[in-house]
């Protein structure tokens, strides 16, 4: 990326390309994996996402031909977890839903199995809470409330064991207030309007809070600022609903009285 940002594209392809043939050449599907999931990372960074796709099938080639030699390698099954959570977000980029779920379930069975032996590793819980989110999110907007509540609830108990360990670690809160603020949006939009604003109360909270330790951080003023705003709209929301209600009641009401007059 270091190229990228001196203005020298070219040269940072011809460098992945002269790995890759290396890999390639080596026949060691470690290195070709690794080099392919470093070019496809490059391209996805750049939204170049059909050449980031194609990168990643490939590498996830890579990945299932090793387990498929060594079910029980752990740097295998730690190959295909990254590579199916970064394919299971560029296709729901691409609007391939269905795919994309198929994808961030792969991730994540891969990384109960690495669990399985590690049960207290940071990394491996850290992409797990990341694949129940991006999952979560996922079956918010396919419609499946019930799995998507389940994974929101699973990457809170996750971030919520990372940081029972390190409570003031700052990469942690921040993926904890993000699971609370999508949790809220997917329970507001299918009408569970007190549980929705609590949990975006949670995210505002501890969004505040890493916005004040670093108020220069855009990333924590973005994350800040969204959060408000849903929080509003959602509470906006609510009055209108309110005062629908409202209304619906007073005309029930005039209704019963006119019958009663009439009689």
């Amino acid at each position: 990326m270091g190229l990228v940002k001196k203005g020298r594209f070219n040269e940072a392809l011809k460098t992945f390309s002269e790995a890759e043939k290396f890999a390639v050449e080596s026949g060691n599907p470690y290195i070709l994996y690794n080099v392919l999931y470093a070019r496809g990372s490059f391209m996805q960074a750049l939204r170049l996402h059909r050449d980031a796709l194609g990168l990643y099938e490939r590498a996830s080639e890579a990945a299932e031909g090793m387990i498929a030699v060594d079910p029980g390698n752990v740097d295998a099954q730690t190959c295909v977890a990254a590579v199916n959570n970064n394919l299971g977000t560029l296709k729901k980029e691409l609007k391939q839903p269905e795919e994309a779920g198929k994808h961030f379930e792969r991730a994540l069975k891969m990384l109960e199995k690495l669990l399985e032996k590690d049960s207290g590793n940071s990394t491996y819980l850290t992409h797990l809470g990341m694949a129940s989110n991006n999952l979560g999110n996922l079956y918010s907007e396919l419609g499946e409330t019930e799995n998507s509540e389940k994974q929101f609830r699973r990457a809170l108990e996750t971030y919520g064991e990372l940081l029972a360990k390190e409570p003031e670690n700052n990469l942690y809160q921040s993926y904890l207030g993000t699971a609370y603020m999508n949790f809220g949006v997917m329970q507001g939009k299918n009408g569970f309007k007190e549980e929705a604003e609590q949990n975006m109360v949670k995210a505002l909270e501890i969004r505040g809070k890493l916005l004040a330790s670093d108020q220069e951080n855009q990333g924590y003023k973005a994350d800040y600022d969204t959060t408000l705003e849903k929080l509003r709209e959602l509470r906006e929301k609510g009055k209108l609903e309110d005062k629908a209600e409202e209304k619906k009641a007073e005309e029930k009401s005039e209704e019963k009285t006119e019958e009663k007059n009439e009689r």
